[in-house]
């Protein structure tokens, strides 16, 4: 899909009521989120908890709300996700009518089975964080690359989970975006432009990632495997192959995988 394509896809999904706030409030991107927050009436604390990553709690009206988040998350990039993610709540209509109580397997997330509600919120937070018109001609610069999701993450404050997603989204071509823990297939995303199925379950040993997680002496890979690594497609050719691009994350005991397809397999 081009450029023009994604941006026509955007309007009508949760991502153009991130554009409209920031547009409202005369901001490129999230930036300060204590400035953000404070104009929109969100007050943010950090509790001690087990049971979620992010609480909403808003009056009726939205004039004012509460933001709750997980205490001991890791990354500070996370935690303005899961922040953003509660203003999706706040500002998505139907959602945080009773409160929204939101777990860890759902921030950052497109797993199946995933509510419906919580992925909305995951692409408010996305465009509010990491706005499109922004990212695109940094992407269609440096294409999808686990390197170039670091320096966005870096710049704009936001996990590397989210920016590699976002990478996957933007670019032009053929990508996949994939979360593997304890040397199994989490969950994956896809974008438009790639239409092969990506198997679940173990990791097979031809994967990059697959070796990140057997104590590598790298924490990144990046190359060409067998397709049929991670593909399953009874149309794979022989001999194909998919450029693969993963990187551990120690502290989720997970990697993050970026698969781009640079020619037919």
């Amino acid at each position: 899909m081009s450029l023009a394509g994604k941006k026509e896809r955007l309007a009508s999904s949760p991502a153009v009521f991130a554009r409209e706030l920031l547009s409202r409030l005369g901001m490129r991107s999230a930036g300060d989120l204590t400035a953000l927050t404070s104009r929109l009436g969100l007050s943010v604390k950090e509790v001690d908890s087990d049971g979620f990553e992010g609480v909403l709690v808003c009056r009726a009206d939205r004039r004012k709300g509460i933001i709750a988040i997980q205490r001991g998350i890791h990354e500070e990039g996370r935690k303005r996700f899961t922040i953003c993610h509660e203003i999706g709540h706040f500002i998505l209509p139907g959602h945080g009518v009773d409160g929204c109580i939101c777990k860890y397997e759902d921030i950052e997330s497109w797993r199946n089975g995933a509510p419906e509600y919580e992925i909305e919120a995951n692409g408010f937070a996305s465009e509010l964080l990491l706005p499109f018109r922004e990212l695109a001609p940094l992407i269609k610069k440096q294409k999808a690359t686990i390197a170039a999701a670091k320096d966005i993450a870096k710049d704009f404050g936001s996990s590397l989970t989210a920016a590699c997603l976002k990478c996957v989204d933007v670019t032009e071509e053929e990508c996949a975006f994939v979360y593997s823990v304890d040397e199994s297939i989490k969950w994956f995303h896809r974008n438009e432009s790639f239409w092969h199925y990506i198997r679940g379950g173990k990791l097979r040993q031809e994967s990059l990632a697959s070796q990140l997680f057997k104590e590598s002496p790298t924490r990144q890979q990046d190359g060409a495997v067998p397709a049929e690594a991670w593909l399953e497609d009874e149309r794979l050719s022989s001999g194909a192959t998919i450029w693969e691009d993963s990187v551990f994350l120690p502290h989720y005991n997970s990697a993050i995988t970026i698969l781009t397809i640079h020619k037919e397999v």
